[in-house]
């Protein structure tokens, strides 16, 4: 019986996933001063639940040798997903306080097109080409438009700056941070990081893993990475009291509820989703997130007043990544 989705289902589900991971970090805006680890802490928390939840469940439907036979059929392929998403989300921290430090901008123009290029090559290195005419030139092609958008976004979010500092007249308004050794090191383990992704995913379609086993092993690992700098950071700043909500509002747990149905429920969604379409045009579908995330951005207003220069970058960006979108499209229905 063949358990898996059609190549259009798939790619919907695929994009329906970037729509997730676009949106999940919204939440950020309403955390006031709870401390955005805490959200973090939470969020794979309940990813961790939410991932062991579904796979208890469908285990009787999806794994017809049973649940511990598939999740000792692999082991060093299982370490492998493991580690991927032990390290995935310790990228999170990093890109957080990169964030932190320099400000979305920076930190996305610095990471933005390494990240794209390793993720494409690590998916490639694990599993091959697509066996379709030209896929080389398809895929190279898509990954430059797809870094060509972001830059242009990336650009239209300086100038909204520029536009909101010129309307409030600050004439010597200058960027967020600056490109410094300790900013050039964070970016590179950034980007090493959230190639997790790519190396534990790539691991389980390359080896034949059920999705689900993949997804058991990827929220573990996160779980786990998550868990020990929590114990740390929170321990040594004694804001364990804070983070857990004792005597405080309990909205931040709610966040971090949302944040997990939507980063690791778009997990789940992508990796069942992956055998069909590849981990290569996975990944490329997943970098449309950043479409959702301007959209965001315009949905609260954060372009309010931007110039019609501003507005039209902004929208050529979004535009390439659609274009980006249907090449890939033209891979995986080919």
């Amino acid at each position: 019986m063949n358990m898996y989705f059609s190549v259009p289902t798939a790619t919907f589900l695929t994009l329906l996933a970037a729509f997730l991971w676009g949106s999940w970090m919204q939440v950020v805006k309403h955390l006031k001063k709870y401390p955005v680890g805490g959200l973090v802490f939470w969020l794979y928390s309940f990813s961790l639940v939410l991932v062991y939840a579904v796979t208890l469940i469908a285990s009787p439907f999806l794994l017809p040798d049973g649940l511990w036979q598939a999740l000792t059929a692999a082991p060093r392929a299982n370490l492998e997903i493991l580690f991927g998403g032990f390290i995935m989300s310790l990228g999170l921290y990093v890109s957080l306080t990169l964030m932190s430090n320099v400000g979305l901008l920076l930190t996305t123009a610095i990471t933005g097109a390494a990240g794209s290029v390793i993720g494409v090559l690590t998916s490639v290195m694990k599993e091959g080409l697509p066996n379709i005419p030209n896929a080389v030139a398809l895929i190279v092609i898509a990954t430059i438009i797809y870094i060509i958008a972001g830059q242009l976004c990336n650009v239209a979010a300086k100038m909204r700056d520029e536009d909101v500092a010129e309307a409030e007249g600050k004439k010597d308004y200058k960027a967020k941070g600056k490109v410094t050794a300790k900013v050039i090191f964070l970016a590179l383990l950034n980007v090493f990081l959230t190639n997790g992704w790519s190396i534990g995913t790539a691991t389980g379609t390359a080896n034949n893993i059920p999705p689900i086993i993949t997804a058991f092993y990827m929220v573990t690992g996160s779980f786990l990475s998550i868990l020990i700098v929590s114990l740390i950071q929170f321990t040594r700043k004694k804001q364990w009291k804070e983070v857990l909500c004792i005597g405080e509002s309990k909205k931040p747990i709610l966040l971090g509820l949302i944040s997990a149905s939507c980063h690791y429920g778009g997990n789940l969604i992508s990796i069942y989703s992956m055998p069909v379409l590849s981990a290569t045009m996975s990944f490329l579908y997943g970098r449309t997130a950043t479409i959702w995330t301007y959209f965001w951005g315009l949905f609260y207003g954060e372009f309010k007043g931007s110039k019609r220069k501003t507005v039209v970058v902004l929208v050529v960006g979004l535009l390439l990544y659609f274009v980006g979108t249907a090449i890939i499209g033209v891979i995986t229905l080919s």
